[in-house]
């Protein structure tokens, strides 16, 4: 498991990678306590791990999931748009996490 911190001065935040990171409680907390949290998966990975992920969330103000379809198909401005309308619903600011639960249209 790697922690890659993106360095940024006031805005700097870690990516988390790696197998295990997701039973980590220690790692997540201190990033998202207090905060709103996003949980963007797909419907491949969401059924398999989004429980879990939500589960160590539990210090978060607020958690939203945002389910994207799966497949490269998806990979256009409606699927971001998806995104960014959750965000705005739920009223996420700067202060707010996203957790990106998933490869490809996640990822990416």
């Amino acid at each position: 498991m790697r922690s890659l911190q993106v360095s940024l001065g006031d805005r700097s935040y870690p990516i988390i990678v790696g197998a295990g990171a997701l039973d980590r409680r220690d790692l997540l907390e201190p990033i998202v306590s207090g905060r709103s949290v996003a949980i963007v998966s797909n419907t491949t990975v969401a059924p398999l791990y989004a429980g879990r992920v939500r589960a160590i969330l539990g210090a978060a103000a607020q958690v939203v999931d945002v389910i994207l379809p799966d497949g490269e198909a998806h990979k256009h401005w409606a699927t971001l748009n998806t995104i960014f309308d959750a965000l705005l619903a739920a009223r996420f600011d700067r202060n707010s996490v996203i957790v990106a639960l998933g490869g490809g249209v996640v990822g990416d």
